[in-house]
Protein backbone atom coordinates (compact mmCIF):
# COMPACT_ATOMS: atom_id res chain seq x y z
CA UNK A 1 0.00 0.00 0.00
CA UNK A 2 2.71 2.50 0.90
CA UNK A 3 4.49 1.78 -2.39
CA UNK A 4 1.35 2.71 -4.32
CA UNK A 5 1.00 5.97 -2.39
CA UNK A 6 4.62 6.84 -3.04
CA UNK A 7 4.11 6.12 -6.75
CA UNK A 8 1.01 8.34 -6.87
CA UNK A 9 2.78 11.11 -4.96
CA UNK A 10 5.88 11.06 -7.15
CA UNK A 11 4.30 10.65 -10.55
CA UNK A 12 0.95 12.39 -10.16
CA UNK A 13 0.86 14.91 -7.33
CA UNK A 14 4.40 16.30 -7.52
CA UNK A 15 4.24 17.10 -11.28
CA UNK A 16 0.90 18.86 -10.77
CA UNK A 17 2.40 20.97 -7.99
CA UNK A 18 5.47 21.80 -10.08
CA UNK A 19 3.31 22.73 -13.09
CA UNK A 20 1.14 24.93 -10.84
CA UNK A 21 4.16 26.78 -9.46
CA UNK A 22 5.55 27.37 -12.95
CA UNK A 23 2.16 28.61 -14.20
CA UNK A 24 1.83 30.91 -11.17
CA UNK A 25 5.27 32.40 -11.84
CA UNK A 26 4.49 33.03 -15.51
CA UNK A 27 1.11 34.60 -14.76
CA UNK A 28 2.63 36.82 -12.06
CA UNK A 29 5.37 37.95 -14.44
CA UNK A 30 2.75 38.73 -17.11
CA UNK A 31 0.75 40.90 -14.69
CA UNK A 32 3.91 42.68 -13.56
CA UNK A 33 4.79 43.43 -17.18
CA UNK A 34 1.31 44.79 -17.85
CA UNK A 35 1.61 47.00 -14.77
CA UNK A 36 4.90 48.45 -16.01
CA UNK A 37 3.45 48.83 -19.49
CA UNK A 38 0.53 50.85 -18.10
CA UNK A 39 2.34 53.18 -15.69
CA UNK A 40 6.09 52.58 -15.97
CA UNK A 41 8.61 55.17 -14.84
CA UNK A 42 11.83 55.20 -16.83
CA UNK A 43 15.20 55.14 -15.10
CA UNK A 44 18.73 53.88 -15.65
CA UNK A 45 20.07 50.79 -13.96
CA UNK A 46 23.74 50.06 -13.39
CA UNK A 47 25.13 46.59 -14.02
CA UNK A 48 26.84 45.48 -10.81
CA UNK A 49 28.17 42.14 -12.03
CA UNK A 50 27.52 39.32 -14.42
CA UNK A 51 28.00 35.61 -13.89
CA UNK A 52 27.18 32.18 -15.21
CA UNK A 53 25.00 30.12 -12.93
CA UNK A 54 26.87 26.94 -13.69
CA UNK A 55 30.31 26.64 -15.27
CA UNK A 56 29.20 23.47 -17.06
CA UNK A 57 26.17 24.99 -18.74
CA UNK A 58 26.91 27.98 -20.93
CA UNK A 59 23.24 29.00 -21.31
CA UNK A 60 22.67 30.13 -17.70
CA UNK A 61 23.89 33.72 -17.99
CA UNK A 62 22.78 36.28 -15.42
CA UNK A 63 23.37 39.93 -14.63
CA UNK A 64 22.95 41.75 -11.34
CA UNK A 65 21.87 45.37 -11.65
CA UNK A 66 20.36 48.06 -9.48
CA UNK A 67 18.25 51.14 -9.99
CA UNK A 68 16.80 53.91 -7.84
CA UNK A 69 13.12 54.76 -7.77
CA UNK A 70 11.72 58.28 -7.39
CA UNK A 71 11.95 58.10 -3.59
CA UNK A 72 15.65 57.18 -3.77
CA UNK A 73 15.25 53.56 -2.74
CA UNK A 74 17.75 51.24 -4.42
CA UNK A 75 16.39 48.06 -5.95
CA UNK A 76 18.89 45.28 -6.76
CA UNK A 77 17.82 42.64 -9.27
CA UNK A 78 19.32 39.41 -10.57
CA UNK A 79 18.05 38.53 -14.05
CA UNK A 80 18.70 35.85 -16.67
CA UNK A 81 19.69 37.34 -20.04
CA UNK A 82 20.36 36.16 -23.57
CA UNK A 83 23.96 35.47 -24.52
CA UNK A 84 24.08 38.57 -26.76
CA UNK A 85 23.13 40.80 -23.82
CA UNK A 86 25.52 38.97 -21.51
CA UNK A 87 28.41 39.48 -23.93
CA UNK A 88 27.54 43.13 -24.58
CA UNK A 89 27.10 44.25 -20.96
CA UNK A 90 29.95 44.82 -18.54
CA UNK A 91 30.00 45.83 -14.87
CA UNK A 92 29.39 49.58 -14.68
CA UNK A 93 27.33 49.76 -17.88
CA UNK A 94 23.89 51.34 -17.73
CA UNK A 95 20.68 49.85 -19.04
CA UNK A 96 17.28 51.47 -19.28
CA UNK A 97 14.47 49.97 -17.21
CA UNK A 98 10.93 50.96 -16.39
CA UNK A 99 9.51 50.33 -12.94
CA UNK A 100 5.93 50.43 -11.74
CA UNK A 101 4.87 53.72 -10.18
CA UNK A 102 2.67 51.77 -7.75
CA UNK A 103 5.21 49.11 -6.82
CA UNK A 104 8.75 50.26 -7.66
CA UNK A 105 10.24 46.79 -7.15
CA UNK A 106 8.31 45.61 -10.24
CA UNK A 107 10.33 46.38 -13.36
CA UNK A 108 10.88 45.52 -17.01
CA UNK A 109 13.64 46.32 -19.45
CA UNK A 110 12.77 49.36 -21.55
CA UNK A 111 13.58 47.54 -24.78
CA UNK A 112 11.04 44.81 -23.99
CA UNK A 113 8.37 47.41 -23.17
CA UNK A 114 9.04 49.30 -26.41
CA UNK A 115 8.82 46.09 -28.44
CA UNK A 116 5.53 45.24 -26.76
CA UNK A 117 4.09 48.71 -27.43
CA UNK A 118 5.19 48.52 -31.07
CA UNK A 119 3.51 45.13 -31.46
CA UNK A 120 0.29 46.44 -29.88
CA UNK A 121 0.33 49.40 -32.26
CA UNK A 122 0.74 47.11 -35.29
CA UNK A 123 -2.18 44.98 -34.06
CA UNK A 124 -4.48 48.00 -33.94
CA UNK A 125 -3.69 49.01 -37.51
Amino acid sequence: MSGELLFVALFCVVPVIIFGLIAYGLIQRMYHFQEVLADGVETEAVVIRKYKRSPRFDFRRRIVFEYRDASGTVHRKDEAVFSSEYDRLQAGDTIKVLYSAKRPYVYAFKEAVEQSRAAMTREKE
